[in-house]
């Protein structure tokens, strides 16, 4: 169902409130840039940063701008079980595609409490879901065994996986065959191709889609030089983009490319002057 470059797009905002006319103005440039989906609602979305209706006004204008060209994922993640039903089944009524289910953050539940919290939500819910382990985000790192525990639920059909221990991904492969696997860390994603991944949620394909979508179709195609030039040429824009806190060097990419203003939302700050010539250089030479 979902497969290669998926886009973890940003939240364009415009005097404080989200700019659709640039949502619409984002999707459209990825859809012509060969993205294979799109999620919206992420972290680099500030998913946690939006009301209850600005979240229903963004997954509705996705998938109206989209039109079935792409598929549209939503970010559904909250600490809290019971809110996590609730933003999912928003994203389903509304037509979603699919949704993406972090393990809960902050609370630190145990490997047990991670798989009834995804089961829960599976019961509670009619679809397909895509689970995401971020233990940096999250102070929680689901294990191989829970992530397959897991796999047993009818829809969820992949991972996004932040952990960069890449051996995991052989042993995944091993015990759920059929889950596709989706590298969440952009500087290891070569590498968690060649271990066997199926594809990527990238920030990084915020501002160079075709690039990303050329990394993989490489592989794919087993064209190693190709991939390899293409991962070279991609090494420095991942280190770019983590510099500060993610949305906060990619809004500020998107915004000197024109595609949106460089706003966020607190807690998240500007870019620093540091930061923007570093962007500013490095846009310079990939252009």
């Amino acid at each position: 169902m979902f497969a290669g470059s998926i886009v973890a797009l940003v939240t364009p905002f415009r005097v404080g409130q989200v700019d659709y006319v640039a949502l619409e103005k984002l999707i459209e440039f990825h859809i012509g840039s060969g993205t294979d989906a799109i999620l919206v609602c992420g972290s680099t979305g500030e998913g946690l940063l939006l009301s209850e209706a600005e979240r229903e006004q963004i997954i509705a204008k996705s998938i109206e701008t989209s039109n079935k060209r792409v598929p549209i994922i939503v970010g559904c993640s909250s600490c809290w079980t019971a809110d996590a039903i609730k933003l999912t089944t928003q994203a389903e009524k509304l037509g979603a595609d699919g949704v993406l289910l972090i393990a809960p953050y902050y609370v630190k539940p145990t490997q047990n409490g991670i798989i009834e919290h995804f089961q829960t939500v599976h019961e509670s819910t009619n679809i397909p879901i895509i689970a995401y382990n971020n233990p940096g985000r999250c102070a929680v790192d689901m294990t191989v065994d829970t992530i397959a525990e897991i796999a047993k639920l009818s829809r969820v059909i992949g991972l996004k996986d932040s952990n960069t221990n890449l051996a995991r991904v052989n042993f995944l492969k091993e015990k759920v065959p059929e889950l596709k696997l989706f590298s969440g860390d952009d500087p290891t994603l070569p590498g968690y191709l060649a271990h066997g991944g199926d594809g990527c949620i990238s920030v990084i394909a915020n501002v160079f889609p075709r690039l990303v979508k050329q990394l993989l179709t490489s592989w794919q195609n087993r064209n190693i030089e190709m991939m390899q030039t293409t991962a070279n040429m991609l090494a420095p824009v991942s280190e770019a983009m983590f510099v500060e806190p993610n949305p906060i060097p990619v809004k500020y990419a998107l915004s000197k490319m024109k595609l949106i203003e460089n706003e966020l939302r607190l807690p998240l700050t500007m870019a620093t002057d540091k930061t923007k010539r570093r962007l500013d250089l490095l846009l310079a030479s990939m252009h």
